[in-house]
């Protein structure tokens, strides 16, 4: 079980601890422990354990412990640490450090609704290493699962935690452990309940601060729903573009393997709600593959003697008077995520054969193909074979097709359909 410093979870204790952070940089001193700490005491960031007492007294208390037990030192290097895990400080081994931009700029905000959006930037970034060096983002991980699971026990987002990546298959991991009872949780973790407490200190409380769940009683439930599929983000084309004989290039244009698919530019994610925010970070993973299983079979086609077309479909490849109209969809293991897409590239593949390679580019004989990421489940083949949709998928770099009077997996062949 990976670790979030948790000293305090308060939002507003975390922008005052980064003013102190400020303030100390700015008079050049160092962010040793007693420094940081003592001036968080000061700060009135923190405070002395024994209510009423003075800082002095409590400076001359802890002075009798080693350093490694004086509170406010603690406080200091969990406060260093969260802030180094947000990607807002650099910290030298003098312990001189710096402020990032990100951090300067939540400094510069005076609104602390405005911040909201600065902070949850900055946390969905926060990746932390395990024991084996694996990278997570436990935040987006814990998004995902109060998503995928409304009403989830609020002490299982504990699992945020556990997570040794960010790969889909360590999320299906954590979702079904999600699913099982709390305490054969523990011993699958083999965790104590006191681990697993300090495990659930931070993160769902920051969630709710930032508006991205709510809590009833021992439950949570997202706020708002997230979009995550790659289809929502398209080439930028001026609207009223035309080609030389007059056709919206946002019907379709002609393209080559070469410059089918370009890649988009992705901007900084900040000062957006978390609908937008993490549907973007995801998008823009989904949309990379996405954009590369395209390139590969534009080119898979044109070397076959295709001609390509691309537009609001993924990929349109003709040859004669016949064409072969391709909806591309990435999907994780989950099947809800596999219904959802393939249900919107049916409906996609149905639309666009209608409107656009039937009744504007006048093609008759039109087949329809919805190309996956990886196969799909059994069920979802069987539908879009009854709709009279093929369904191709990359299956270690090679594009493999159900056939259904075999019954078998065989390798694509696009002049098969001609």
């Amino acid at each position: 079980m990976k670790n979030i410093p948790h000293q305090f979870v308060q939002l507003n204790k975390f922008y005052r601890a980064l003013v102190t952070v400020r303030e100390l940089i700015e008079e050049e001193i160092p962010l040793r422990d007693e420094n940081l700490g003592e001036r968080l005491l000061r700060n009135q960031v923190i405070f002395p354990r024994t209510q009423g007492q003075s800082i002095e007294d409590y400076l001359i208390e802890q002075s009798a412990n080693t350093p490694s037990n004086r509170g406010y030192y603690t406080a200091a290097r969990e406060t260093r640490r969260f802030f180094q895990l947000l990607g807002l400080l650099t910290v030298a081994a003098d312990k001189s450090a710096y402020l990032s931009h990100s951090a300067i700029r939540l400094l510069s905000t005076d609104s602390e609704a405005s911040r909201l959006p600065l902070w949850r930037s900055a946390i969905l970034q926060m990746g932390v290493e395990g024991a084996d060096g694996e990278i997570s983002y436990p935040y987006s991980i814990l998004l995902n699962l109060v998503r995928d699971n409304p009403g989830l026990e609020t002490r299982k987002l504990m699992l945020a935690l556990d997570a040794e990546n960010n790969s889909d298959e360590e999320y299906q991991r954590i979702l079904d452990l999600s699913n099982t009872e709390f305490n054969d949780i523990l011993q699958v973790l083999n965790l104590t309940e006191h681990k697993a407490r300090n495990a659930v200190k931070i993160l769902p409380s920051l969630a709710e601060q930032l508006g991205d769940i709510e809590r009833r009683g021992n439950n949570s439930f997202p706020i708002g729903q997230l979009s995550v599929t790659e289809d929502e983000i398209s080439t930028e084309i001026p609207p009223e573009s035309a080609n030389q004989d007059g056709i919206l290039y946002s019907q379709f244009r002609p393209v080559t393997a070469g410059t089918i698919a370009v890649d988009p530019i992705f901007n900084t994610v900040s000062g957006v709600t978390i609908d937008l925010t993490q549907s973007i970070l995801i998008r823009q993973e989904r949309l990379s593959q996405h954009q590369e299983i395209v390139r590969q079979l534009g080119l898979f086609c044109e070397e076959r003697a295709f001609e390509l077309y691309e537009g609001k479909f993924d990929c349109l490849s003709t040859m004669e008077e016949t064409a072969l109209v391709f909806e591309i969809k990435t999907i994780l293991s989950s099947m809800s995520d596999q219904e959802k897409q393939t249900i919107k590239g049916v409906g996609q593949l149905k639309y666009y054969k209608f409107s656009i390679v039937n009744r504007q580019m006048e093609y008759e004989d039109i087949k329809e193909f919805l190309v996956y990421s990886q196969k799909p489940q059994v069920s979802l083949i069987e539908f879009c074979t009854a709709e009279n949709i093929k369904v191709v998928w990359l299956e270690e770099g090679i594009f493999k097709i159900y056939d259904s009077v075999s019954n078998e997996d065989i390798d694509f062949e696009p002049l098969d359909f001609v």
